[in-house]
């Protein structure tokens, strides 16, 4: 994987910041961590990453509205969704930007990464809308 890559990882539990942090910046990622949307919202203001991935539920500032704040700024990163919850409805909002993924928690790291690898490969066929 090529390290001018870079990839932003929004989680409110710092375990699971610094796991993906570890896998993925193994796997030759720069990666940068955030630990709620505001902190995201602040990276994303002066930074340009390929790929975002973000839970839903953090304090603060939460991952659907991460997504909509985003899809409003018209940012052009590719987003990976990781949740605990795939049933809440607000998943299904229409100003939420199309995502590569949505991962449920637990996220096996090999899912994880095959999914980064063909988001970072512009692989198509995996780019969905969340509501569809």
């Amino acid at each position: 994987m090529s390290a001018s890559k870079k990839i932003l990882v929004v989680d409110d539990e710092r375990g699971v910041r610094h796991l993906l942090w570890d896998v993925l910046s193994g796997e030759g990622f720069e990666v940068s961590m955030a630990e709620d949307g505001e902190d995201s919202l602040s990276q994303l203001g002066h930074t340009r990453f390929d790929l975002v991935i973000t839970d839903i539920h953090m304090p603060r500032l939460d991952g659907i509205e991460l997504l909509k704040r985003m899809k409003k700024n018209s940012r052009k990163e590719k987003v990976i969704i990781m949740t605990g919850d795939v049933s809440d409805r607000r998943l299904s909002d229409p100003n939420l930007p199309t995502v590569v993924s949505q991962l449920e928690k637990p996220v096996s790291i090999a899912r994880l990464l095959q999914e980064v690898g063909a988001a970072m490969a512009g692989r198509t066929g995996h780019e969905k809308n969340v509501r569809a």
